[in-house]
This record gives structure tokens, C-alpha cells and sequence, in this order.
């Protein structure tokens, strides 16, 4: 066992050092060759928040062992103040369409997509040329599930994955195929990376890959013991049922390995031509909440530990390294941030700034706030929206009440300065957050 652990360890650390930030030259405003454009790999988790994951200052839970993500880390930029929406739905349509929720009226987990939306894929695709292939292999989950051809529709050139928000059963599930459903038996973190490294071989020009892991999201089931270390995992589920935490951070693990196998996958030209970022979708369940945070400060809920999640980016022109950035991101950002690599616009779009600036630049612009929200959820008791700015946190329940924080340094928001009389500096503070909302 300890050798075979060896061996994989090694191989991770090989194929990751393949991952270089070589310099390229982009122009501003005018064409940029295809041979210039990178290729991008997104890779969004479902459920992982930081207690699982990532060295987050002061959580103390038990971390998934994550040696491809951490190599990751160590050759890029870790942004340690993102905000995602504490659903799955909203953070996946903030991300497609570089807008708040409220404005496209997706807000809560399966709220729908309208169809009259431009999404990413389809953005940078029109204002390059096509010079880009796309896919999206994994979740989708911002359409009806029966649409079948919903994300083709949208501007997605190859969907492979999963409609609905959840699978049944990790290893007996619904694959769509552009269109097609098909019965899958393999372990569908395993299926993904099949999908993903048969589409990227069949590539001849930049792609961009979207690819959407449903793992860790429940339901929590043993992954194949090849890619896991705790061999005592068993797959009775009263067993899991008891000890739900150790299959959710198995979980994140047998993704862990599966990405090396995607990198490995890769040519050297385009492992050196590529840009790769990680992104959890909103905070941890509450089932498997370890510390600092809690049940009720997860995900689903506006506190830190239901919007402030992993954010990763390495690869090509990445030339900051092993570099904890504590700048605010926010979804929509992603999608200016993808557009902006491909060469497809301005660094703005819609709600979202570029955050490309800082692959290179540590004294480079950044937000004076971020935003987040929940809405129409079902009961709507954590339902209203959050926003920050460098030092303080007002979260606004639709019911009226009123949390505020001094994030800066109250990270995980044990004080509500909303019981006490505020400082000047304070009030002065939540009179700005108002104020930004109300431009909003």
C-alpha cells in the first residue's frame, strides 16, 4: 500500500511540473492569432468548501488528501476571497452569464436558465471567430432536465453529463450525450475524465473545457478503492449513513486523482498552453460540516461558509506562484476572466471584472466589493443577499433581519455588530454597503 501511494505521489508530482506559466504575448484591442490563445480547463467541484479542502487560514477540519490540487495551488494563485452563491444552479448560471442573479431570475438550486441568455461559450465563440471548441462535460443543472438539448441550444458545441442537479447512484446514472441519454455504470467522476480527455484528443485548435464534477455531492457513496487511500471504506450505506464525512472527503480525493489522470492526458504543448482553474460551486453540506464552521453556516445559507469557497489558477501566464491572493472575486467575475484569455473582449462584462490582471500583477486593480445572493428557495428562511467590502459584511434576510460583520477580522462572523450600539467606523461602513446595493 505505502508503495503504491509512493508511486502515485510521484507521478502526480510529475506530471503537474509539466504545468508551466510560460510567457505570451496578447495584444489589446486587436486580433491575437489562434496559435497565441490558450487553451482553458475549468473545473468546478459541487459542494466543496474549504473545511474539506485547501490551506484556508484557522479551519481545522479534516482535509480531503488533495496532492493534484495542491500542486496546482503551489504553481498559481489561490484567491482566498471568492464568492460564489450558496447554491448550485445560481453560481453555475452567475458564471455562464457574468450577471447577478437577480438579474437573470436564477437564485436558487434548479431555478431555470432563460434560453435568451448569452452564455460564455457562445460569447467568446462570437467575438473570436469560433476560434475556440467548447465543451462542457459534467452538470449542468441550469435547464429542465428533460431539455435535453438545452446546453447545444445555449451555444455548447459537445455536452456529455448530468441534467438534473444530482445522480441516484455514483456508479448507475443518466448520461446526456448532446442530446441522447444513455445508462452509465462507471463511477461517474471516473466517466467525466473519460469524456474529458476523448474530447480534448479530438481537438485540433484552443478549446475551452467546462468541466463539472458532481462529486462531492451526495448522495455520499464509496468511490473505487483505486483511487481512494482508506481501504476500510465499505459500501453498506447505514455504514455511510453513520460516517458521512470520511466518503464525502473520499470523494474529493478520487477527483483529485482523476484531474492528474486529465492532466496526464495532456500533450506537452498543451500542458504548456494551458490555463487551469478550480472552483467550488457554494460551501460544504450541512451533514458534513466540520470546523470552524457549522450546520447552520453552510451551504444554503449566506454566511461565509456557504459563499466563500476554493479558487485556484495555474498554467499559462500564470507567473505568480504559491501565492495566497486575497483580493475579492466574485462568480460573475469568471465569466470577463474567460473572455479576457480568449481574447473575446474588454476585462468587464455585465457584473463581472476580469481578474487576469493579478495572474501577473500583485499591485494590480482590484474590487472595492462583492455580491452574492439566495432567492426562491423553499423554506426561504436563509433567502436574501450578502455583500462586502475589504473590512465589513452586511448579510440582509428577505424576512428583514440584518447580520454585520467585521469580516477583516471576524472571518468566521462570531459577532453580529448589529446587537450593539456601531462605531463611527462602522456605521460608516454599513452605510456604504447600503449604498452599493442600492446602485446595484
Amino acid at each position: 500500500m505505502i508503495k503504491r501511494a509512493t508511486s502515485f505521489f510521484f507521478f502526480v508530482f510529475l506530471v503537474l511540473n509539466l504545468v508551466s506559466c510560460n510567457k505570451q504575448t496578447e495584444s489589446n484591442g486587436t486580433s491575437i492569432s489562434t496559435a497565441s490563445l490558450p487553451n482553458i480547463i475549468f473545473i468546478i467541484a459541487d459542494d466543496m468548501g474549504w473545511d474539506a479542502f485547501g490551506n484556508y487560514p484557522n479551519t481545522s477540519g479534516t482535509k480531503a488528501i488533495t496532492p493534484t490540487l495542491d500542486s496546482l495551488a503551489r504553481n498559481g494563485v489561490t484567491f482566498n476571497n471568492c464568492w460564489v452563491n450558496p447554491e448550485c444552479s445560481p453560481t453555475r448560471a452567475a458564471i455562464l452569464t457574468g450577471k447577478y442573479g437577480f438579474r437573470t431570475n436564477v437564485g436558487t438550486a434548479g431555478a431555470i436558465l432563460a434560453n435568451s441568455e448569452t452564455i460564455i461559450q457562445k460569447y467568446i465563440s462570437n467575438k473570436t471567430n469560433n476560434s475556440y471548441a467548447n465543451a462542457v462535460i459534467g452538470k449542468w443543472h441550469v435547464s429542465q432536465a428533460n431539455q435535453l438539448n438545452a446546453p447545444t441550444d445555449f451555444g455548447v458545441q459537445y455536452f456529455a453529463g448530468i441534467m438534473p442537479g444530482a445522480v441516484a447512484d455514483y456508479y448507475n446514472w443518466t448520461e446526456n450525450i448532446n442530446g441522447t441519454n444513455q445508462t452509465i455504470t462507471t463511477y461517474v467522476t471516473t466517466q467525466l475524465v473519460n469524456q474529458s480527455t476523448s474530447w480534448i484528443q479530438q481537438q485540433t485548435k484552443p478549446f475551452f473545457l467546462w468541466l463539472a464534477f458532481n462529486a462531492p455531492h451526495t448522495p455520499f457513496h464509496r468511490p473505487p478503492l483505486s483511487l481512494i487511500t482508506n481501504q476500510s471504506l465499505v459500501t453498506n450505506q447505514t455504514t455511510i449513513n453513520a460516517n458521512p464525512l470520511a466518503y464525502y472527503l473520499a470523494s474529493i480525493e478520487a477527483m483529485d486523482r482523476e484531474i492528474a489522470r486529465l492532466i496526464a492526458s495532456l500533450s506537452i504543448a498543451q500542458k504548456e498552453n494551458t490555463v487551469f482553474v478550480v472552483l467550488g460551486d457554494n460551501g460544504t453540506p450541512q451533514q458534513v460540516a466540520q470546523t470552524p464552521y457549522t450546520s447552520t453556516k453552510v451551504k444554503s445559507t449566506l454566511y461565509q461558509g456557504g459563499v466563500n469557497t476554493p479558487l485556484i489558477i495555474c498554467g499559462k501566464n500564470v507567473t505568480r506562484k504559491n501565492i495566497v491572493e486575497t483580493a475579492m472575486v466574485q462568480a460573475p467575475d469568471l465569466f470577463a476572466t474567460f473572455a479576457d484569455l480568449a481574447g473575446a473582449g474588454s476585462d468587464n462584462y455585465q457584473d463581472g471584472i476580469s481578474i487576469k490582471p493579478l495572474f501577473t500583477n500583485a499591485n494590480a486593480s482590484k474590487r472595492s466589493f462583492i455580491y452574492t445572493e439566495i432567492f426562491g428557495s423553499t423554506p426561504a428562511n436563509n433567502d436574501g443577499y450578502t455583500l462586502r467590502n475589504e473590512n465589513y459584511k452586511l448579510i440582509h434576510l428577505q424576512n428583514g433581519t440584518e447580520y454585520f460583520y467585521k469580516i477583516s477580522t471576524d472571518s468566521f462572523e462570531q459577532i453580529n455588530l448589529m446587537t450593539a450600539t456601531l462605531n463611527p467606523e462602522a456605521t460608516s461602513n454599513l452605510t456604504q454597503l447600503r449604498q452599493i446595493k442600492a446602485g446595484l
